[in-house]
């Protein structure tokens, strides 16, 4: 477990903090390299519809993408600060998970009405802000739906003013929403609220359409900045294993009981500590790169947020035994298919929202559960017009929610055919000890 005795959190720090230094200037040199407008890229993220899939590197450029990335992380981290919010698994994941989607989709801008919305509903159920903050984080799923009437939809003098209410009136509803919603998939979809926002966004883009709102489908994505990316990613995920061995006392100690974990409501840094949850996000880091170059896919704004998500809910859920069997379920329902690619290798990064399944019924079920999401989702986006950006939870929640019933009958199944089993292996020992006994009598009588 964890190791913060004496001075050691100071060379922890001191560590830590040269590592992410020596990436940040690296970083920050080869955007200078670039000789991009950062400024300029950063108003055109602004002020694009976010509709899936829209990459912003392409929008914007590879230095204003990191900026409006790490403008949203520091906005969450202040108000972490501020509120005094524990940093467990599930906040750890929101933070990767928020921090890659800024790649495509969330803006510094489209994000902000939800978290008002968060803190009147906060005011009106009189409850502290922070019981609901990674609830409100995680709903900035539907920030397309911001942008899409402030820059795109029927354009008038109120679509700003129409766009922040839209926003904050979801802020408002949707944490009851996604309380009920997770009853559903019992937790087999780590992205709840994926799931949650698509039930919600098809409501709202049905309303839309009533009124003639045309959403126009999007496909913008990236190619050039593969290799900076992965040695970036290569980077991040070195110095997260380097400093969750020196938390963990200097070892991977403990790792194996890790792995033994089934994933369903499993708050690693609570049960195992930040140290091996560190450890477990880095490895899954390089099982996510891994998957992609297997499959010969270039990593580029919405491959690096499903790499940074599986990071993420490596510290709520995710560890490679659990997630590797959906990876391949996907990769192998692409077979045979038109399913290009990207599609599959999307699909398969954020199909690992239903590791649990391959962790609580087994690996067979995981890879039937990987093979049945990569044909859902690709079907399922039309039904929110691809305004939410957790299309991949929307999908997961359904193959979940679908697979129980069946999974639960065949587990039934055989506990109820072991119970046989070894209620007549207990006939039998009986039969046989009452056999001996008899026999021993005998042998008694005869003596």
């Amino acid at each position: 477990m964890d190791n913060f005795k004496n001075d050691r959190i100071k060379k922890i720090e001191l560590i830590s903090g040269v590592l992410i230094g020596i990436i940040t200037l690296g970083f920050i040199a080869y955007v200078i390299h670039q000789h991009e407008n950062v400024i300029r890229g950063m108003l055109k993220i602004i002020t694009s519809p976010a509709v899936l899939i829209t990459d912003f590197l392409v929008i914007g450029g590879i230095g204003a993408v990191f900026l409006n990335a790490f403008i949203i992380l520091f906005f969450n981290l202040t108000l972490i600060k501020l509120l005094k919010v524990e940093i467990n698994g599930l906040v750890i994941a929101c933070f990767f998970t928020v921090f890659g989607f800024s790649f495509f989709g969330k803006n510094v801008l489209n994000v902000l009405p939800f978290y008002l919305g968060g803190i009147l509903y906060s005011v009106f159920e009189h409850i502290d802000f922070k019981e609901i903050f990674v609830t409100i984080c995680f709903t900035t799923a539907l920030a397309p739906f911001v942008s899409e009437v402030a820059f795109r939809v029927d354009t008038t003098d109120t679509s700003y003013i129409n766009a922040i209410a839209l926003g904050i009136i979801i802020g408002f509803i949707v944490t009851p929403l996604s309380k009920k919603m997770a009853n559903f998939h019992e937790g087999f979809n780590l992205y709840n609220l994926g799931f949650t926002g698509g039930i919600l966004g098809a409501v709202i883009t049905s309303i839309l359409k009533l009124y003639h709102f045309q959403i126009i489908p999007t496909r913008i994505i990236s190619t050039e900045f593969d290799l900076a990316l992965k040695i970036l990613c290569t980077s991040v995920f070195i110095t997260l294993i380097i400093i969750g061995f020196i938390v963990n006392n200097n070892s991977f100690k403990g790792y194996g009981n890790l792995l033994k974990d089934s994933g369903l409501k499993a708050d690693y840094v609570l049960k195992y500590g930040y140290g091996l949850t560190f450890i477990n996000m880095g490895i899954m880091g390089f099982v996510a790169i891994g998957f992609l170059i297997i499959i010969g896919e270039k990593l580029n704004g919405p491959l690096l947020a499903g790499v940074l998500t599986v990071v993420g809910f490596s510290a709520y859920g995710k560890h490679f035994k659990n997630t590797i069997p959906i990876l391949f379920g996907v990769w192998f329902a692409g077979w045979g298919t038109s399913t290009n690619g990207f599609t599959t290798a999307l699909s398969a990064l954020f199909g690992t929202s239903l590791a649990p399944v391959a962790g609580v019924y087994g690996i067979i079920w995981g890879v039937i559960a990987g093979w049945l999401h990569l044909a859902v989702v690709q079907s399922i986006g039309t039904v929110h017009g691809g305004l939410n950006l957790y299309n991949n939870g929307f999908s997961a929640g359904i193959v979940a929610g679908f697979l129980l019933p069946f999974m639960n009958l065949t587990k039934n199944y055989r506990a109820t055919q072991r119970m046989k089993y070894l209620k007549r292996k207990k006939q039998l020992y009986r039969a046989i000890s009452e056999e001996r006994k008899k026999w021993a009598e005998k042998d008694e009588d005869e003596i």
